[in-house]
């Protein structure tokens, strides 16, 4: 009886390792390889247009199959490019600082660190000059490389005066700023007229808000950009710019 009773049990032991075998391996087949990975993080990362990359990468990291490392990548990648040239340095410190607490000792916690502390050194000098009296192009690119980047577009849009030729391009890169597009507030609207701006149009959200052509008391709502915390400026109440002409 006893040897049955042994027999019995090695059975149900047996079965529980054989399937608590199968379970580990489905699922480990139902994550990425890294072979996989790599095809997939190296299509996102090849765009050049930093909302498409964005995009992109994000996209990644709402998959459920990634594997810790993969997903910790995947946020050191974003961070990376956000705070250095994305125009998002608030979104580049959330996503460090998330790498770091999901997984401490992770291949790219070291690197992380490092760029978190270049990172908010970086932020602390751009809230410092938004705070002193600015062009408004000087405090546009201040709070768009923040990542504030409706609030810095509202400015503009606000005063009627013209971005530079770069800032220009850069809130058409954002979808701020449209060619030829009929029926839609003009960009310029003080000072000598200049060719490159002779068909460029407010576009997307910035079409909706205040301007020369658009008082504020008609103005609808329109979406700010979400941002993970907020610099250090005075409230539009109390303007801290100087107008400044094309």
């Amino acid at each position: 009886m006893k040897k049955m009773i042994s027999g019995a049990a090695c059975a149900v032991a047996f079965g529980f390792a054989t399937m608590s075998g199968m379970t580990a391996s489905a699922q480990q087949a139902s994550e990425l390889t890294l072979a996989e990975y790599e095809v997939l993080i190296g299509d996102a990362m090849s765009n050049e247009n930093p909302l498409d990359y964005d995009a992109a990468v994000s996209a990644l990291l709402e998959r459920s199959d990634l594997t810790g490392y993969q997903r910790g990548r995947t946020l050191y990648e974003r961070a990376t490019r956000r705070w250095k040239d994305g125009m998002n340095k608030f979104g580049g410190v959330s996503d460090f600082e998330a790498l770091l607490a999901m997984d401490p000792n992770h291949p790219f916690a070291n690197n992380a660190k490092i760029e978190l502390d270049w990172a908010k050194t970086e932020i602390g000098y751009i809230e410092k000059d938004m705070n002193d009296l600015q062009t408004i192009a000087e405090w546009f690119d201040g709070a768009f490389a923040l990542g504030l980047r409706d609030e810095a577009v509202a400015r503009y849009r606000k005063a009627g005066v013209s971005p530079t030729p770069e800032q220009v391009q850069l809130m058409k890169d954002f979808g701020y700023l449209c060619d030829d597009l009929t029926g839609a507030p003009k960009l310029h609207q003080f000072g000598p007229e200049r060719a490159d701006l002779s068909d460029v149009h407010w576009c997307g959200v910035a079409a909706s808000m205040p301007g020369p052509d658009l008082p504020a008391a008609r103005q609808p709502a329109y979406p700010s950009t979400p941002v993970l915390q907020q610099a250090s400026v005075t409230s539009e109440a109390e303007p801290v710019i100087a107008a400044a002409g094309p």
